[in-house]
C-alpha cells in the first residue's frame, strides 16, 4: 500500500449489552470471553476523530475536546507513557506499540471526542484503535482488525489501564454482533453479527424504548476493574461461575436480538447488570441507584455501560410512553448539573478512513 501524507480516521462508541469483564485479561485467558456490543452513533456522529500527518519533525499532539496542545520532542519523551493521567500517555503508547520513532520523521495528531471523559462508552479504547489505524495506514500498512485489537490490547498494558478486547472491538466490528474469545494466551476474537433485517428491527426497537443516559458520574475504568481483577482471584470457583454466567447470559441476549424478544432481551440486560454488582460493589454508587430507582416503575432494563460506576446509563423503557415519562423525570430533576440524555442510533459503518 502506498504511503500517505496524513490519514483521517472517525469511529462510532460502543454499548455492551451483555458479557463485558469476561473479555479482560487474565479472566479472558482463563476462560474465553462472549460480549454483545453495538456500535453506536450520537446524535448522528460519529463521536470519535483521529487525524494524523507528517511534519519535518517532533510529533505535535492536539486534542480539541481538551483544548490542549504539547509537543513530544525525543523518543525518551516518548517512551514515558506508564502515567494514565498524562493526557498524551494514549499517544505516546500508540506510537510506542506501532514502532514509530522520530527517525522517521515527524508527525502532527490530532484527537478528539464528543463524549466525557469516563462515560463507560469505550472512549479511550477506541480513540486507540482510531490512532493504530491511522500509524499503520500512514506507514504504508493495511487495515487489519485483528492487528489492530491486538495492538490497542498491547497499549493499554504500556498505559498500566488493563482492559480487553471488547472496546475496540465494538467499533472496529460495525453494527449489533456478538464477539467471542476461546481461552488462551493470544485472544483470536471472532463475531457474528445481526442481519440487516435482524439489526434494522433492533434499531426500530432500541429508537422507541432505548435511552442512554449519561450520570455525570466520571470514573476510571482501570480502577473499576482492578476491583473486578481482585475479586476473581480471589472468589476462586464462585468467580468463575460468574464469568461463566456472563457469557451464557451473552448468547441468551443474542438470541432475544435475532429474535426479536424484548422480553428475554430486557431479562438478559439485568441479569448483565446484576452480574456486574455481584464481581464488584464498585460498578455503581448511591447517586446512580438513586437515578435508577426514580425511574424504576417505567424501566424494564437497566445498566451501566462499560466497567460502569458512572459514566452512561443504558435503559429500555417498558413502553413508548414509559420512555417519555423517564425523560421527563431525569430532565426535571437530573442526577447531577452535567446529566443529560444522548440521542443515539446503531451504527452500520464501524471505524472507517475518511
Amino acid at each position: 500500500m502506498k504511503r500517505s501524507a496524513a490519514v483521517e480516521v472517525r469511529a462510532p462508541a460502543r454499548i455492551d449489552l451483555a458479557g463485558g469483564w469476561s473479555d479482560t485479561p487474565p479472566i479472558c485467558n482463563a476462560l474465553g470471553g462472549t460480549v454483545v456490543a453495538a456500535a453506536v452513533k450520537l446524535s448522528g456522529r460519529l463521536p470519535i476523530h483521529v487525524r494524523v500527518c507528517r511534519r519535518p519533525s517532533g510529533v505535535l499532539v492536539k486534542s480539541l475536546d481538551l483544548r490542549k496542545m504539547r509537543e513530544l520532542s525525543s523518543d525518551a519523551e516518548i517512551a514515558d507513557h506508564s502515567d494514565p493521567h498524562d493526557w498524551c500517555a494514549l499517544v505516546k503508547s500508540a506510537l510506542t506499540v506501532t514502532g514509530w520513532t522520530l527517525a522517521r520523521g515527524g508527525l502532527e495528531i490530532e484527537l478528539s471526542s464528543d463524549l466525557p471523559k469516563g462515560s463507560g462508552l469505550g472512549t479511550s479504547s477506541i480513540l486507540g484503535a482510531c490512532l493504530v489505524s491511522a500509524l499503520e495506514r500512514l506507514a504504508g500498512r493495511r487495515h487489519d482488525v485483528a492487528r489492530v485489537r491486538d495492538l490497542v490490547l498491547e497499549l493499554e498494558q504500556e498505559m498500566r489501564t488493563g482492559g480487553g478486547w471488547e472496546d475496540q472491538m465494538g467499533a472496529l466490528v460495525p453494527g449489533v454482533k456478538i464477539l467471542r474469545s476461546a481461552k488462551g494466551a493470544r485472544q483470536n476474537v471472532g463475531w457474528e453479527r445481526l442481519t440487516v433485517r435482524e439489526e434494522a428491527r433492533a434499531a426500530r426497537f432500541l429508537k422507541a424504548r432505548g435511552l442512554l443516559y449519561f450520570t455525570g458520574e466520571k470514573r476510571m475504568a482501570r480502577n473499576v476493574l482492578r476491583g473486578v481483577l481482585a475479586n476473581f482471584a480471589a472468589d476462586g470457583e464462585e468467580g468463575v461461575a460468574r464469568v461463566e454466567a456472563l457469557k451464557a447470559g451473552a448468547e441468551r441476549c443474542f438470541r432475544a436480538l435475532k429474535r426479536g424478544d424484548w422480553m428475554h432481551l430486557a431479562s438478559a440486560v439485568n441479569e448483565y447488570w446484576m452480574l456486574k454488582k455481584a464481581m464488584d460493589p464498585g460498578s455503581t454508587n448511591d447517586r446512580v441507584e438513586h437515578a435508577i430507582a426514580r425511574v424504576a416503575p417505567w424501566t424494564r432494563a437497566v445498566t451501566l455501560a462499560g466497567a460502569g460506576g458512572g459514566g452512561f446509563m443504558f435503559i429500555l423503557a417498558k413502553s413508548a410512553a414509559a420512555k417519555r415519562e423517564i425523560v421527563s423525570r431525569l430532565t426535571k430533576r437530573p442526577a447531577c448539573k452535567a446529566s443529560k440524555f444522548y440521542d443515539f442510533e446503531i451504527d452500520g459503518g464501524g471505524l472507517r478512513f475518511v
